[in-house]
């Protein structure tokens, strides 16, 4: 890992600790593992250029509301909407890509559109849902909430709670509390999911490695992340570092899981094999 990309997990671990950060900043921070050579502050530059020019057609259509004007600008004036072709690409979960291509996964459009929304003074927020991520946007007691993947449509309550229903097989019943803001630390994690899952389905195991070692920086670490990365590691030969991630998983409450005896064998190999 080099100092750059070092010091860009720093900064994503101080600014997910931020309950006002900005949601674009910590995508492209992500993004710098698959990019290294990002320079994370001119592709913000981007966005802000993106939100000026939202602006200024924002001022020839006056006459729209904040959520049907940044449907209007992003979805029909930029073209920007859900990756559909290929949803498990994973470059529909790296900001630049989506900007570039103009598509992506429901939880970067959100990202995106509450980036340009924050910069002109529209109070937005990313609600995150089992299988979906949305944009809520005004009063977040009674907020109007946009799915940025659907050309940024407007969903009412009653369509949130049937996609929630099918969703969890009715497990979870739909409140309104749920539409509050998911915390940047959590959008960070669910870009992260998405990443693992579609690097690992492609057998890029470095690719998934880095996504679970952001994880691991996170102020939400969960034992799992350790033995994912366990796994990762073994693929790629660096057993020693596995049986250690291992261990950890097992010390932070691993053990009092169904598969510990399993995961202690594993390190117990991984270590063998260092012989």
């Amino acid at each position: 890992m080099g100092s750059h990309t070092t010091d860009t997990r720093r900064r994503l671990a101080r600014l997910v600790r931020r309950s006002d950060a900005d949601l674009a900043e910590a995508a492209l921070l992500v993004n710098v593992e698959a990019m290294p050579d990002l320079d994370v502050d001119v592709a913000l530059l981007r966005i802000d250029a993106l939100s000026d020019a939202f602006r200024v057609w924002w001022g020839d259509h006056e006459e729209l509301e904040a959520a049907a004007a940044l449907r209007g600008f992003l979805a029909h004036e930029q073209g920007f909407t859900g990756g559909r072709d290929d949803y498990h690409h994973p470059d529909n979960a790296l900001l630049v890509e989506v900007m570039d291509r103009r598509q992506g996964l429901p939880i970067l459009l959100a990202v995106l559109y509450a980036a340009i929304a924050r910069r002109v003074g529209i109070p937005a927020w990313g609600i995150a849902q089992p299988g979906h991520f949305y944009l809520g946007i005004g009063d977040p007691e009674r907020p109007t909430v946009l799915d940025p993947f659907d050309d940024g449509r407007e969903v009412a309550g009653d369509e949130l709670a049937e996609r929630l229903r099918l969703a969890t097989a009715g497990r979870v019943p739909f409140t309104r509390s749920q539409l509050r803001p998911t915390s940047p630390a959590m959008t960070v994690r669910r870009i992260l999911n998405n990443l693992t899952r579609d690097y690992t389905a492609r057998g890029m195991v470095n690719a998934a490695l880095w996504t679970v070692e952001l994880k691991l920086v996170l102020p939400n670490t969960v034992p799992d992340d350790h033995k994912a990365r366990g796994e990762l590691l073994t693929h790629v030969g660096r057993y020693g570092e596995a049986a250690d991630e291992f261990e950890t998983y097992l010390d932070l409450g691993g053990d009092d899981r169904g598969d510990a005896d399993d995961i202690r064998a594993r390190a117990v190999r991984a270590r063998a094999r260092l012989n």
